[in-house]
């Protein structure tokens, strides 16, 4: 009796099997010369939040670099188109590298610049602070104009060590340092007007 049922059993089991198996997943089939590619495409969002910053109090040593308005050239009484030229040629050269010893046009040290300017307009001036002080006519610094040659101190209280042109609206352009190009800068901020110390004018 009881082996009448194993065969019923048996085929009661493989018919559970068979629906247990049937909600997985299926088998794919491939024939030979058939290729099945599957690509899973995940979509990543991300959020990006833009920070303003925080405004910052320049020093007058900063400012003596950084600056947004070029002067208005041949605007001032009295300046002599050469004087202009001069000027003008200052500011088309703002931004070349400086270079110990280097003459231009491609790169100044600090006197080098000033001489090249000069030379240009067919003036020639000492290679030197220390000699370009002595030289020329001594303006009142009220009177200054553009192409005057300005003398400064290194240091306070030092002899004459950097010079730069004088292009109008109280700044002025010199190759300054490797970090520090040739570059825009204001006379009347605290750092150059306590080492300023004479105005040459060559025209």
């Amino acid at each position: 009796m009881k082996t009448r049922f194993i065969p019923i059993l048996l085929a009661l089991v493989f018919t559970l099997c068979l629906c247990a198996c049937s909600d997985g997943p299926q088998a794919t089939v491939i024939t030979k010369g058939q290729t099945t590619t599957t690509t899973a495409t995940t979509t990543t969002t991300v959020t990006t939040t833009t920070t303003e910053p925080d405004a910052t109090t320049v020093s007058d040593d900063a400012q003596t670099t950084d600056t947004t308005t070029l002067p208005s050239i041949g605007t001032s009484e009295g300046n002599t188109e050469t004087g202009d030229a001069i000027a003008r040629l200052a500011i088309s050269l703002l931004g070349t590298p400086y270079k110990s010893g280097g003459n231009g046009p491609d790169a100044f040290d600090n006197p080098g610049f000033v001489a090249y300017c000069y030379k240009q307009s067919g003036y020639a001036v000492p290679r030197k602070a220390t000699q370009i002080i002595t030289y020329g006519l001594d303006v009142n610094p009220e009177e200054i104009q553009p192409g005057d040659i300005l003398v400064f101190a290194n240091e306070i209280g030092e002899d004459a060590g950097f010079v730069g042109i004088y292009v109008g609206d109280n700044q002025f352009v010199a190759s300054t340092n490797p970090t520090t190009p040739t570059k825009l800068h204001k006379l009347n901020v605290t750092y150059w007007s306590k080492r300023f110390l004479s105005a040459r004018r060559f025209i």
